[in-house]
């Protein structure tokens, strides 16, 4: 039973057009939301990858300045320490190993304390302490002598052995050891973060030799190990020239992050057909420039927030439709009725009645009209004859009205025939025209394309070229865009016809008339200018005066106040015709109505 009803509902049409309509756009809608509300949370999610880059960025440079500053308080510490501790790096970075050693034996024989106070003793206080210090290298600027101190063995041997690798030489250093080495400039540091100062004499600032701390990359590992869960991409650490030193997985360099410019920014690219996005950080200080980098599809891996909103949007498009389709229910079984009803009246019964409903709405209104129309059909069902009589009676009257202009139509197109058999084309051509302007003339309709307004003056036009043969020259200047514009009926036709009257010199075989239609923003032009006899001053005035008055003008300009005050009663007050003119030389008149379409 509830089946059968459901399937008669769903036969019903307007149920099923209203029930569908509302189903579709109940889905349009969730869909667009949840279209709306994935996108949002997909760029809240973006950004909130881009924040947590920046943040580990900003961790990375911090932990690289402590570092860097902490070097410079050691080189700080060394300029003040002139007189022993700077003494004994200056010696050591003039001299070779040996001679070095020598003098250090003198010094430590000569003083009077049992704790040395030389190179080794100054870097093992301020370097032995930092866990994240793999070795000191001091190498002196001429000859090439280099001091390294290895603080931590095991890291070291695993970057010297690497070095090897690269460099194809066997390095073995010692904790204090000479070695005279060229080191060449790699792009990849291997664990190792260089961080190096001059050290220059004091009294004539000539460099003696560079300060190297070697510092291990592990100590940035764990840094972004530990905001693993807040940033999902990798970090890259870049110098300024674009020499590789630093990778969060080693991996190699991807193919857009080997052209970096130097410069804090954030883009997304397009690599191997997948989305990328890149946040840089530069550094100014220390030259270092820190990249963060991660694919899109790491960013928009489906979330558990993502699948609750697709559910969500299901549960809640079918409570929609479910609500939708109870509600209708009721307003199925009231058509249902009406259609019954309906029926029953179209078989002859015109005593049956629609019952009357609880609700007061538009279905009430139809049965109750209905039910009034069944009264009253059975009250004058006796006049049915009288009505029919009134009714032929109209018809005739219709009838005849259509029958006068079709007469008129078919009388001039005789008098044509006539005068075409006769020879008489110029005849022809008139009633032609005539025939023209009073089918146009009769038409009921209000507003029409400026195309079939300037065709009806063209028209016009042709009946007086006809009359003054070779006087009147006539320019039409009406892009393709405008002729589909609207305007109302009979306004160019009037302006016409009042510079034939008024304007237009018989004498002459140089009379110009130049109609001109153009769009100006939202508005359009029309603008009829002509060379005729033109209009005195105190003349012009007066038509002015009147036409801002909205009253009938004097004698010549009855058609101009008609024109104006129809286009301002139908578009408003700043529309209408403006009109300026020289006695003598000619008349410009201006149209100017609203656009229909928008550019």
């Amino acid at each position: 039973m509830f089946l059968s009803n459901m399937k008669k509902r769903l036969t019903n049409k307007v149920f099923s057009k209203i029930l569908i309509t509302y189903s579709a756009t109940i889905l349009l809608t969730m869909f667009l939301l949840l279209l709306l509300l994935s996108r949002y949370y997909t760029e809240v999610i973006i950004q909130k990858e881009m924040d947590a880059s920046t943040r580990t960025l900003e961790r990375v440079e911090s932990y690289l300045q402590r570092k860097d500053e902490y070097t410079q308080n050691v080189m700080q510490d060394l300029y003040l320490k002139t007189d022993l501790i700077f003494n004994d790096i200056a010696f050591a970075l003039q001299h070779d190993y040996d001679t070095y050693l020598s003098y250090r034996l003198d010094k430590y024989s000569l003083s009077s304390s049992f704790v040395p106070n030389n190179l080794n003793t100054f870097f093992q206080a301020y370097f032995s302490q930092d866990p994240d210090i793999n070795a000191v290298s001091l190498k002196s600027a001429s000859p090439s002598t280099e001091y390294v101190y290895i603080y931590n063995h095991y890291r070291w041997n695993k970057y010297m052995t690497k070095k090897e690798n690269l460099e194809g030489k066997s390095l073995q250093p010692e904790d204090l050891q000479l070695q005279n080495v060229e080191w060449e400039q790699e792009r990849s540091i291997f664990n190792n973060i260089q961080i190096s100062r001059s050290i220059n004499d004091p009294a004539t600032l000539k460099k003696l030799g560079d300060l190297t701390v070697f510092y291990d990359t592990s100590g940035i590992q764990d840094l972004i190990r530990l905001r693993k869960s807040q940033f999902k991409g990798k970090v890259y650490i870049f110098q300024r020239d674009g020499d590789y030193l630093y990778s969060s997985d080693n991996s190699n360099i991807p193919e857009p992050l080997k052209d970096l410019s130097f410069r804090t920014s954030f883009k997304k690219i397009k690599w191997d057909g997948k989305n990328y996005y890149i946040n840089t950080l530069a550094d100014d200080q220390m030259g270092y420039l820190y990249v963060g980098f991660i694919s899109e599809k790491e960013i928009k891996k489906v979330t558990i927030v993502h699948r609750y909103m697709v559910l969500a949007t299901f549960i809640l498009s079918c409570i929609a439709i479910a609500v939708t389709y109870f509600a209708m229910r009721s307003y199925s079984r009231r058509i249902n009725k009406i259609e019954t009803a309906i029926h029953e009246v179209r078989n002859g019964n015109l005593q049956i009645r629609i019952p009357d409903s609880r609700e007061k709405d538009e279905l009430t209104t139809i049965s109750e009209s209905f039910n009034d129309m069944l009264d009253d059909l059975n009250m004058y069902i006796k006049d049915v004859y009288v009505l029919n009589i009134r009714q032929r009676e109209a018809e005739m009257e219709a009838l005849q009205s259509k029958i006068q202009p079709h007469f008129l139509y078919n009388t001039l197109e005789a008098i044509r025939m006539k005068a075409i058999a006769d020879g008489s084309k110029p005849a022809s051509n008139m009633i032609y025209s005539l025939g023209q302007l009073f089918r146009y003339s009769l038409s009921s309709r209000e507003i029409v394309q400026i195309s079939d307004e300037i065709q009806h003056v063209k028209e016009y036009i042709g009946l007086n070229q006809i009359r003054y043969p070779n006087r009147i020259n006539v320019t039409y200047e009406i892009p393709e865009t405008c002729l589909d514009e609207k305007m109302l009926k009979f306004i160019l036709q009037p302006l016409i016809e009042n510079y034939l009257i008024h304007g237009f010199r018989k004498e002459t075989i140089h009379n110009e008339l130049r109609i001109k239609v153009q769009r100006i923003h939202r508005n359009i032009e029309i603008i009829i200018e002509d060379n005729g006899k033109g209009i005195s001053q105190d003349k012009l005035l007066a038509i002015h005066t009147k036409l801002l008055a909205g009253t009938t003008t004097s004698e010549g300009s009855i058609g101009l106040s008609n024109v104006h005050q129809r286009i301002r009663l139908k578009y408003g007050q700043e529309y209408g015709i403006q009109i300026s003119s020289i006695e003598g030389e000619g008349t410009i008149v201006e149209v100017r109505i609203p656009a229909a379409r928008s550019e």
